[in-house]
């Protein structure tokens, strides 16, 4: 046993030189002796987990940047569709809304089941259990959100809040306005294009350099970097490389700055990967665009009150309240395209606003009738992608009359979507809503390894010193599968640990967790 221990050391030592050489030939640049800049911690990405992880590092006393590659902060955070899993708050919405209270232990089998088992036990339980904390941050902050609770897909239970706008930009804003009154600076137009590392995949991570308008210029982080740089829907090379299935001509609900970089530079240091072959699917996108606009928000937060989902027949194909990944591929397989979202005029107090839907009619996002026939009617009028569809009438009359029976009877023998007493409710008269929506390359669950620190892990799985990760570009978090309205809880969660232990080397202890 000792021999083959000694053996498998010498191994991996000569490894770490081939290694170390490799990384050498393609390119490894030694550290600059001297950095035009030096900052405690520097943050990379102004998306929530990057604007969170700024405003920690700085409020823990380290002296901190944030460097940003597009004109703008917030990235795909600005465009997300301003939901957030917490399961409770300052707000106390679960008992103003007559629901039980919230359960954490119940939030993290529902994120673990939902990522078919994947997911990293210990990084769920941090995210879950500091939920409330940024939740109630921002509250204090002046973010507004609405005055409901939805039980999204995959979730058992009413967990989700909806930003006054339903949108992440309320979520963006908020930050954004905290960043600039504690006076940390923010470098626009700021790429990271290189990683400093002491030496060849050993060593402290010792700072970035970045490209600007200008030309280059090196910035040390004397305690760490922090990567917030986002996931790589937008690359299509990148996706074929890791999921060629998905076809290029699918498109994006993602900016066009989710390119991956941060995931590439981070491999050039040694940091290690997980779950890269587990891209998520958004079901309700825009059928014409790929784009997730205001009205696309809708369906995720509707399910647990009785809207259905139909396919171009008007025949239901799925469990509205299953995860997304069964709802997209559910999608694809069903009667051709577009699906619809249906719903009427009792529901839409219980998970959007007459303003949203009032947005989507003007846009023909949204589709309103006041019959059954009336609303089939328009549907085939209108093109999607230049063709019209052949909604058969009568079909969806009888799909919507069938769910009603599993409303009032609490069993739906066809999908098994759980009834909800006193929340689901049946269509028995219009108005009548339709929202058109087809599957969108939206989220991807791979990225850097990291410990519940947020500490950056490499191929053998020890720390990288120095190096820190929040939000998309990490992966372990989700599995194959992200749950909708985890994603901005995960990244402010994270984004808060990664600057508060770049900061003072201790990570925050959530309620909950702090026995």
């Amino acid at each position: 046993m000792k021999k083959f221990s000694h053996l498998l050391i010498t191994i991996l030592l000569v490894l770490s030189s081939c290694l170390g050489a490799f990384a050498q030939d393609k390119g490894f640049i030694p550290p600059p002796t001297e950095w035009d800049e030096t900052y405690d911690v520097v943050v990379v990405g102004g998306g929530v987990a990057g604007l969170a992880a700024a405003y920690a590092s700085h409020m823990a006393g380290a002296d901190t940047v944030l460097i940003e590659k597009m004109p703008f902060v917030g990235g795909n955070s600005i465009i997300n569709g301003g939901i957030y899993a917490s399961y409770t708050s300052k707000l106390n919405l679960n008992e103003k809304l007559g629901l039980p209270p919230g359960n954490p232990e119940v939030h993290i089998q529902d994120s673990i089941a939902g990522g078919d088992n994947l997911p990293d036990p210990k990084l769920v339980e941090q995210f879950v259990y500091g939920s409330p904390v940024m939740l109630n941050l921002l509250l204090d902050n002046g973010l507004k959100v609405r005055d409901m609770l939805t039980r999204v897909g995959g979730h058992s239970e009413f967990r989700t809040y909806t930003t006054e706008n339903q949108g992440g930009v309320d979520i963006v804003v908020t930050q954004y306005e905290m960043i600039k009154r504690e006076n940390i600076p923010v470098q626009l137009n700021t790429k990271m294009v290189y990683i400093y590392r002491e030496e060849p995949m050993k060593g402290n991570v010792l700072g970035i350099k970045v490209q600007t308008k200008e030309g280059t210029k090196n910035i040390r982080a004397l305690n760490g970097v922090v990567l917030a740089t986002g996931g790589f829907s937008a690359d299509i090379a990148m996706r074929q490389l890791h999921v060629p299935w998905i076809d290029p001509s699918v498109p994006t609900t993602n900016h066009v700055g989710a390119t991956g970089e941060g995931i590439k530079l981070a491999q050039q240091v040694g940091a290690n990967t997980i779950h890269m072959s587990h891209i998520q699917l958004y079901p309700f996108a825009d059928p014409n665009t790929g784009i997730l606009d205001l009205v696309a928000v809708i369906p995720c937060n509707g399910p647990g009150f009785g809207m259905v989902y139909v396919d171009s027949n008007g025949e239901r194909y799925v469990n509205e309240a299953e995860r997304r990944d069964v709802n997209s591929m559910a999608a694809l397989n069903s009667n051709g395209f577009p699906t619809f979202a249906i719903f009427n005029e009792e529901m839409i107090d219980l998970f959007t606003t007459r303003e949203d839907l009032a947005w989507g009619m003007e846009r023909n996002r949204v589709i309103k009738a006041a019959t059954l026939e009336e609303l089939v009617e328009k549907l085939n009028s209108l093109p999607f992608k230049g063709e019209n569809i052949n909604m058969n009438v009568n079909t969806l009359k009888a799909t919507i009359e069938r769910h009603n029976t599993f409303v009032e009877n609490g069993v739906d023998e066809d999908f098994g979507k759980a009834i909800e007493p006193g929340m689901t409710r049946a269509m028995y008269a219009g108005p009548y809503y339709a929202i058109p929506q087809w599957p969108s390359v939206h989220h991807t669950m791979g990225g850097v390894t990291i410990t519940p620190e947020a500490k950056v892990t490499d191929i053998w799985g020890e720390v990288i010193p120095g190096l820190f990760a929040a939000g998309e570009v990490t992966g372990g978090i989700h599995g194959t599968n992200r749950l909708g309205s985890n994603a901005v809880a995960d990244a402010l969660v994270f984004g808060k640990i990664a600057g508060e232990v770049a900061a003072t080397g201790k990570a925050p202890v959530w309620p909950g967790l702090d026995k």
